[in-house]
This record gives C-alpha cells, structure tokens and sequence, in this order.
C-alpha cells in the first residue's frame, strides 16, 4: 500500500516537473521551436516518460489551464469574502496574476496554441474560473447590486481579460495586468450595476 502511494506521488512529481520544465522552456524560446526531446532533457526524463504524462505537446498548455483552475480553486476557498463584487475582483485579480507570474512570452504561447486546437480549454463552461465567476454574478444580481443575465455577464468579463492579456502582451508588458485587469472590468460592471 505504501509503495502504491509512494509511486503515486512519484508520477506527480514528474508530471508537475516536465510541465514545469516546459513552461520555462515555452517562456525563453517559441512554442514551435521546443521540441519534446527538449522538454524531456530539461526535465531529466526520458521520452517515453513524458509521453506516459502526456499524450503530446499541446496537452501541456490544457495541464497549464487544470493548474491554473486548482490553484484557483485553492486559493478561493482559503480566502475571505467581503461580497460578490469583491469575489469578481479576486477572479480576474488571480486570472491576472497568473499571467505576469507565467511572464509574457508563456502567456502569449497558452493563447497562440488555443487559436490552433479544435477544442480550446480557455472557453470550457466547466472550468473553475467560469463556474466560480457565474456563482458570483448570480450573488451579486440576487443582493440587487447587479442587473442582468450572468452568462453574458461572465461572458462579456472574460472576453475583456483575455483582451487585455493579449494587449499586455503587444505592449511588451509595459504596464501592470492586475491594475489594468480590475480597471477594465470595473468600468464593464458598472454598466450593469443597479441604480
């Protein structure tokens, strides 16, 4: 039993390792120029390791978008709430903060390959950010502080921070994403708000 749970852990390590090892490469070099032999030797592993992980290059970038939604998920049940205005805040201030932590050029990579996919997780219902950014909206129209349809509303949100990301980027990120991030959104909510 221990040795199944040791074994366990161990596939996560390397799992969490090779993405690692895979950010940092995406980070200094161009998605199309790393190479799963390169993510592999960064990593200390052998390819057909990786390929026990993952099914090919592209499914890291989706494993970016899962570590991004657990520690989302992490870090929304640690906090404390003041409201549903303030949850919205702590959403898109996370979204946003994990971009510049990522830096740049990483992020830049996640939304070229979403263009590419068939299927992009960015735009998944099911994902952590849209379900907890709905429940809040819905709070928010249910204390009469929003009025409005929350899908379109989360909709609408979302479709601004994945602009402002995209600006960010085409700015060489020369300003600060979270200040924007809020900012933007602010002014979007207000259209909604009641009274």
């Amino acid at each position: 039993m221990a040795e199944t749970g040791k074994r366990a852990l161990q596939a996560r390590e390397t799992k969490r390792a090779i993405f690692k090892c895979a950010l940092n490469l995406f980070a200094e070099h161009p998605y199309e120029q790393v190479s799963v032999k390169d993510i592999c030797d960064a990593a200390g592993v052998s390819v057909g390791a990786f390929y026990h992980h993952f099914e090919g290059k592209d499914n890291l970038l989706d494993e970016g978008y899962r570590v991004f939604d657990q520690q989302l998920e992490q870090d929304w049940d640690a906090r404390q709430t003041a409201g549903a205005l303030e949850d919205i805040h702590f959403l898109i201030d996370h979204q946003m903060r994990s971009m510049e932590a990522m830096g740049g050029f990483a992020a830049a990579q996640y939304f070229k390959n979403q263009l590419s996919v068939d299927h992009s997780y960015m735009l998944d219902a099911h994902r952590v950010l849209n379900i907890k950014l709905i429940e809040s909206l819905r709070r928010a129209i249910g204390d009469g502080v929003l009025a409005g349809d929350p899908d379109t509303i989360a909709e609408e949100i979302l479709c601004v921070t994945r602009g402002i990301i995209y600006d960010w980027n085409l700015h060489g990120h020369d300003y600060d994403l979270v200040t924007r991030g809020r900012h933007l959104v602010d002014i979007l909510l207000e259209h909604y708000r009641v009274g």
